[in-house]
């Protein structure tokens, strides 16, 4: 029996810039997608959080529209790229909440792969782990995510956050500072990535850059967009200034400017909002009141739409900051939120149990 241990993911600065292969800030955060398995003839998996099984085998794997399908992509590819490997019996828990933002869905499709590699020997790098989970949920899930959140959820590293050129996959860990707290405020407002706004970002991206004929968002100019249409300049504007921002932040927490690197949060957030239309009432309202309540900076985290929001807060401030902020937001939406505060993490570990 093995006990995988699969954290979740916040992005601290750099929404939306990873399918175009730009820089990002993320880090594994101490919520995680726990699961015990062992090895099996077919596929078995309990879910604590839906409380239901899900069962297939290894010849009969098809997409079914369900949570398991993040299994089932797992599977699938590995057999497409020529892996061989049994099945599994499991059951799936762990704190890390589903659908709200942080990355539930690369930590199961990462929980899997990190069993199926250490029981049966594939002996893949961390690196290919994150590429393979990526090309399940986009080839088979249908989910066409960049790859950040499945390299930070295999590379997190404790007490760090990492600066990741997604275009090279060169990373650097940063120190993130013992006096801050990162506090994870999910709004309550669900969704879903495959049949949202977000493949229409991701179109936008990459048919901004053929007209360009370039390779990469890193490259371009924001001068460069002038002759595009309205959408495409508003949209792409918003990727070469937060590539920008991103390095800058990098350079702010370096160097521990905390205040610095939290107005450069809140610039991002400002600008996905206006420019990129992905944030929600619920988001504005949470990064409004975090910082009127004294967080160093806020934004919405992931792909938006809903889901969680992020804020940097000194440490002694931080469950009052959260508090009220809560307090604020029931009376306002009539809704009770959910909150937590968090700190970098290792990426995901398997042992024996």
């Amino acid at each position: 029996m093995y006990r995988v241990d699969s954290p979740g993911r916040v992005n601290l600065i750099g929404e939306h810039t990873d399918y175009s292969l730009g820089y990002v800030m993320p880090m594994a955060i101490d919520l995680y997608t726990v699961l015990h398995a062992q090895k099996d003839e077919r596929v078995r998996v309990y879910s604590q959080i839906s409380r239901d099984v899900k069962e297939f085998g290894l010849d009969e794997i098809r997409k079914a529209n369900d949570w398991a399908d993040y299994i089932r992509g797992i599977f699938w590819i590995l057999r497409e790229e020529g892996h061989s490997v049994g099945g599994m019996k499991g059951i799936i828990g762990g704190d890390l909440p589903v659908g709200s933002g942080l990355s539930s869905s690369a930590s199961l499709e990462l929980a899997v792969l990190a069993f199926l590699n250490e029981a049966y020997g594939l002996n893949l790098l961390p690196i290919e782990m994150a590429l393979l989970a990526q090309k399940a949920e986009n080839d088979f899930v249908g989910v066409p995510c960049g790859i950040l959140d499945q390299f930070a959820v295999v590379h997190g590293k404790k007490d760090h956050v990492m600066f990741l050129d997604t275009d090279t996959l060169r990373h650097e860990y940063i120190r993130f500072p013992s006096d801050v707290q990162v506090l994870v405020f999910y709004t309550g407002v669900k969704r879903e990535l495959a049949g949202s706004a977000y493949s229409e970002r991701r179109k936008v991206a990459e048919e901004t850059l053929r007209f360009l004929g370039k390779r990469t968002s890193k490259e371009v100019e924001e001068e460069e967009l002038r002759n595009l249409p309205s959408l495409y300049r508003r949209f792409f504007g918003y990727i070469v200034r937060e590539n920008r921002r991103v390095l800058e932040a990098r350079d702010a927490l370096r160097s521990g400017d905390v205040r610095t690197f939290g107005e450069l949060m809140t610039a991002s957030h400002w600008d996905l909002a206006r420019n990129y239309d992905v944030s929600s009432e619920e988001l504005d309202f949470f990064v409004r009141k975090a910082v009127e309540f004294g967080a160093y900076g806020a934004k919405l985290t992931g792909a938006g739409f809903g889901g969680s929001a992020v804020a940097i807060v000194p440490e002694e401030l931080a469950l009052d900051v959260a508090m009220r902020v809560t307090d604020e937001y029931v009376r306002h939406f009539n809704w009770e939120p959910d909150y937590h505060l968090v700190s970098p993490s290792d990426g995901v570990s398997v042992r024996r149990v």
